[in-house]
């Protein structure tokens, strides 16, 4: 006869499921969104938040729960809510994964009290923590009583003998983001006072996209001044939750990027057992990334150009007010047009004229300049590749038989750059930045970077450019 095997019992210390409890979140708060999102996956229409001193009653108007409900409700990592995804009376896609979101109570009581109507009974549960502990028991206690026929189904959480403290300014703040509460037949009030969604005025470019794995929905919004978005990037949500705020590879120091903002929900993303993270490593994350991605990418681009469309406007009216000033310049100074003989001559200016701007026209030996020359002629065709690329706007002037135009060059780029007959104002540059609202010193600057432009180009001698400074100035 075969020898029984031996076994060994598999079993969990009460003080690690505390402990996992109380660690469970990164913040205490996170317990009164874990106790909403239970209401919202009973059915309820109305939550009622109340926070004192000594406790935290959190009631809804649910379905209610009996005792077999309740039985249910304290099974740790219970998949109620994953085999019975939606919600009996509203079809609601529930929250609640994990079954043990209800223990996050412990990171800021040592006690909590459900009681539970539905039908004509009451039903209570007290969890003590310091009690529970003691006894060897894994049994809680429940009792049931005729409930008074004036109150309605529906269920309260009750969390006494507390060990942290809630600003209420903060609790507001944190349930605004993180509930859902832009669902129909659903309102969540705070010491009786009415929780609602926050609203960012500007332009909303609604997503509704169906993928392989499911539908991603939801609005990407344009502030009309990045002052109102208090925390960049797109809130990202499951089921209608916040799960975090991100910028899907955005630079925060691009045009538009402080003023994106919106909410996009998610129901197929894989999340984290606390529900503050996704899963990053799996396919339907790496899909919705990209997606989003895409779509903010384009909205970018197009707040970009319709920033250039205005910012050419405005350069054009200044371009061509500075090109008049050194027309008149240069009608007061004839000789200061280059032409002919005097071109010819000028062309032979000597090196040392040209060393402030780092131009070098008589290179002094083949091994010192070739990889100097090929430095710069990597760099030249790099901001080729810019001007290309950029929206420019051209005024020609004939009178010197110059084009002026604005380009992005970048904020590292140059303030100005010349190729052949064609000057190419910097509109990344800091200094242009800064000065672009100063209408005179905006003119200033750009007669500045023209004037300079202009001796280089036509070979003027330097001297000659203070005639022309000191002319300009004058008008």
């Amino acid at each position: 006869m075969p020898k029984k095997p031996k076994t060994i019992k598999v079993t969990v210390d009460k003080s690690h499921l505390l402990t996992l409890g109380e660690k469970m979140y990164v913040e205490s708060i996170e317990l009164l969104r874990e106790l909403v999102n239970n209401a919202y996956d009973a059915d309820a229409t109305e939550v009622n938040v109340i926070i004192s001193p000594d406790k935290i009653a959190v009631e809804d108007n649910g379905i209610g729960m009996n005792e077999k409900g309740l039985n249910q409700f304290f099974i740790i990592g219970s998949r109620e809510k994953v085999t019975k995804s939606v919600s009996p009376r509203f079809g609601r896609k529930r929250i609640g994964q994990f079954g043990i979101g209800k223990f996050a109570v412990l990171s800021a009581a040592n006690r909590f009290t459900v009681e539970s109507k539905k039908g004509k009974w009451l039903y209570s549960v007290i969890f003590d923590k310091k009690k529970w502990q003691e006894t060897t028991s894994w049994e809680l206690p429940i009792e049931k009583d005729l409930a008074s026929p004036l109150r309605q189904d529906g269920t309260k959480v009750i969390l006494s003998d507390l060990t942290r403290k809630f600003n209420l300014s903060d609790i507001e703040r944190y349930l605004k983001e993180s509930l859902p509460l832009r669902v129909k037949k659903f309102t969540v009030f705070l010491n009786r006072k009415r929780i609602t969604p926050y609203y960012i005025p500007g332009k909303g470019i609604p997503i509704d996209i169906n993928t392989m794995y499911g539908k991603i929905e939801g609005e990407i919004v344009i502030a009309a001044s990045s002052q109102l978005v208090e925390k960049q990037g797109i809130e990202c949500r499951v089921k209608q939750v916040l799960i975090k705020r991100e910028l899907f590879g955005m630079d925060p120091s691009k045009y538009g990027a402080g003023r994106i903002t919106g909410s996009v929900n998610c129901d197929f993303l894989p999340i984290t057992s606390a529900r503050d993270e996704f899963i990053h490593d799996s396919p339907k994350y790496q899909l919705f990334y990209k997606v989003i991605q895409g779509k903010l990418r384009v909205v970018l681009d197009e707040l970009q150009k319709e920033a250039d469309k205005r910012s050419i406007k405005k350069m054009s009216r200044a371009l061509k007010e500075v090109l008049d000033k050194i027309k008149e310049a240069l009608k007061v100074n004839p000789d200061l047009t280059p032409s002919g003989k005097i071109v010819a001559r000028r062309q032979k200016v000597s090196a040392g004229e040209l060393e402030s701007r780092g131009i070098s026209l008589k290179p002094s030996s083949a091994e010192a300049t070739k990889g100097k020359e090929k430095k710069k002629g990597e760099k030249v065709e790099e901001i080729k590749k810019k001007i290309l690329s950029s929206c420019v706007k051209r005024i020609r002037f004939k009178k010197l038989g110059i084009t002026c135009s604005i380009a992005h060059l970048g904020e590292s780029g140059p303030e100005v750059y010349s190729i052949k007959n064609a000057i190419y104002i910097n509109q990344d540059h800091p200094l242009y930045q800064k000065l672009y609202k100063k209408h005179d010193q905006l003119i200033l600057h750009l007669l500045r970077l023209v004037t300079q432009e202009i001796i280089i180009m036509k070979r003027l001698r330097l001297s000659l450019l203070f005639r022309l400074l000191k002319c300009r100035a004058n008008y």
